[in-house]
Parts: C-alpha cells; sequence; structure tokens
C-alpha cells in the first residue's frame, strides 16, 4: 500500500520525462478518455464509460486528479482547458492521500481578495494586472 507521504512526494511529470512505457499508457488513457467523451457528445457513451475511462487513468497517475483537471475546467481562462503542465506544484494541490489532510487557505472569491493592480503571469499572454484577465474572461 502507498503511504500518503509517497503519494505527496511523487513527482508524476519527473517519471513521464523518464519512463517512456508509463508515459505511453497515460497518453493511451487520456486518448481513450478523448474518444469516450466524443463518443458520448454522440450518443455512443455513456456516464458509466466515461468514469470508467477516468478510473483507468487516475492509478496510472498515481492517484493524482491533476491529469483530469482540463476535462473538469475546459474553457479557462480564455477558452482553452485548463492545465497543470505549465505550473507542476499545482498537482499536490489535486492528488487524493488517502487518510491524509490537506489544507489550503483561499478567499472564496479571489478576485474580491486580490487587488485589481496585483501582476498575474499567464502563458499565453504574459504579465498583466488581474483586473485585465477578469475582465477578458468576463468578455
Amino acid at each position: 500500500m502507498t503511504s500518503s507521504s509517497e503519494i505527496f512526494s511523487h513527482d508524476l511529470l519527473r517519471d513521464i520525462r523518464r519512463n517512456p512505457k508509463k508515459a505511453e499508457a497515460i497518453q493511451a488513457a487520456a486518448e481513450r478518455l478523448d474518444t469516450v467523451i466524443q463518443d458520448a457528445g454522440l450518443g455512443k457513451a455513456s456516464s458509466a464509460d466515461i468514469t470508467a475511462a477516468q478510473y483507468a487513468l487516475v492509478p496510472l497517475c498515481g492517484f493524482n486528479f491533476g491529469m483530469l483537471i482540463p476535462y473538469f475546467f475546459t474553457r479557462y481562462p480564455l477558452d482553452e482547458p485548463l492545465s497543470l503542465m505549465s505550473r507542476p506544484f499545482m498537482f499536490a494541490m489535486t492528488c487524493m492521500a488517502p487518510d491524509s489532510v490537506v489544507t489550503f487557505r483561499a478567499g472564496r472569491q479571489v478576485g474580491k481578495c486580490v487587488a485589481g493592480a496585483t501582476q498575474v503571469t499567464t502563458d499565453k499572454l504574459g504579465n498583466l494586472r488581474i483586473s485585465e484577465l477578469f475582465s477578458m474572461a468576463k468578455a
């Protein structure tokens, strides 16, 4: 059985880079999930099929749900799926750690907790004020 500390210290991105077989297995599972989601849109697959495809991907990722984030946030922030690949520290936040507790301090409405002039960095737009990012998301 894997301990909680092993799950949190597990570097999924390093494993993918160093283990081609694991990378291929994860890629195949992700492609299968994409196919099932497309089939569900055409009435060829059920929600149970989607769930089964998701459950096939999660163990390959060390029970870290970070790989599933793009499927839940498909248009964030600029009509593209949210990806954690450029934010590897975020994978620890999506890790399912049985018998553990993870606490994050954050406001319910980050936009109201952060000054509008606060600088943020995005992959595509570079540095901009958070108020500009929110304006783009609303448009």
